[in-house]
């Protein structure tokens, strides 16, 4: 329920569904839609998830892989876009060469371990999105009979 008593979610359900199938998180204190950084097991949460970007290879090319577990059809930002893990995207351990920094450059682990092994999925392509319509924080829950 919002400040103003409109109904956000019928039931303790953490996500709106947008016009697109995307889910969303809700803001609790300000009512706006925001991406859903993580899984709740992790508390990342960021503007830009550009460092969580690695690759197979030593300088930033070929497939990028997101290293957060980001539930499928939810939209995460990277370098000011907009990306989706895909339905089908499988989290699976890999090794990388390189990854983004925050600002998108790119670190190769050349001068360092070689290689470093961690669970990914690969990241598909930019994708334009409509947040759903916001609501009057902050939210709060409410019973009704």
């Amino acid at each position: 329920m919002d400040a103003k008593g409109v109904v956000v979610a019928p039931i303790c359900a953490p996500y709106l569904v947008d016009d697109q199938g995307y889910r969303w998180g809700v803001n609790k204190e300000t009512g706006q839609p925001t991406y859903e950084g993580t899984l709740p097991s992790y508390l990342f949460r960021g503007n830009d998830l550009a460092s969580a970007v690695y690759f197979e290879t030593s300088d930033c090319t070929g497939t990028p892989y997101m290293t957060l577990p980001i539930l499928p059809r939810m939209p995460f930002p990277v370098k000011g876009k907009y990306r989706v893990r895909g339905e089908t995207d499988v989290w699976a351990m890999r090794t990388f060469r390189s990854s983004w920094q925050d600002d998108g450059a790119c670190y190769s682990f050349a001068n360092r371990p070689p290689t470093e092994d961690m669970e990914a999925f690969p990241m598909g392509p930019e994708v334009t999105v409509t947040p759903p319509a916001g609501f009057q924080g902050p939210l709060h829950l409410e019973q009704r009979r």
